[in-house]
């Protein structure tokens, strides 16, 4: 019974650490690789050149296999460079839009604030104050007029 429990949370704690591998990944994010060089770590565009740099070795020495593993290797770094460089952009973009929509929001207060006073111009007759409401759309042919005392 213990052997079945254990083999239970063995397999739990392999679906755990498959969840957490998923993050959002920068430029300056540092990898682990563990390709046909070896170990190595770095930037993706770091691990990239140095797989580059491996596929080159590879070809002078006359290693076809070497070679196109490490063109692949290369281009799946340049391939998450490109991501974090989306994602960067998509990020800076977003906060550039939510920058420009708080200040719409700002300029949308001060206009209706604007509209709002101009709807509602006091007028001072004698020794009242009446306010002449704007016509719109709503009202019909007579202009409300209110005692402010």
């Amino acid at each position: 019974m213990s052997k079945q429990f254990n083999r239970q949370r063995r397999h739990n704690n392999n679906n755990r650490s498959r969840s957490v591998a998923v993050q959002q990944i920068t430029r300056f994010t540092i990898l682990d690789s563990s390709g046909p060089l070896g170990k190595l770590r770095g930037t993706a565009l770091q691990l990239a050149e140095k797989y580059q740099m491996g596929a080159k070795d590879a070809q002078t020495q006359g290693d076809d296999v070497l070679f196109q593993t490490c063109q692949q290797y290369a281009d799946h770094y340049l391939r998450l460079q490109n991501i974090a460089i989306e994602n960067e952009q998509a990020k800076t973009k977003s906060m550039e839009q939510s920058e420009v929509s708080e200040e719409n929001k700002e300029v949308d207060t001060e206009e209706k604030e604007e509209q709002e006073e101009s709807q509602q111009t006091p007028v001072i007759v004698g020794k009242k104050t009446l306010v002449h409401h704007k016509k719109t759309e709503e009202d019909d042919l007579s202009i409300p007029v209110t005692d402010l005392r």
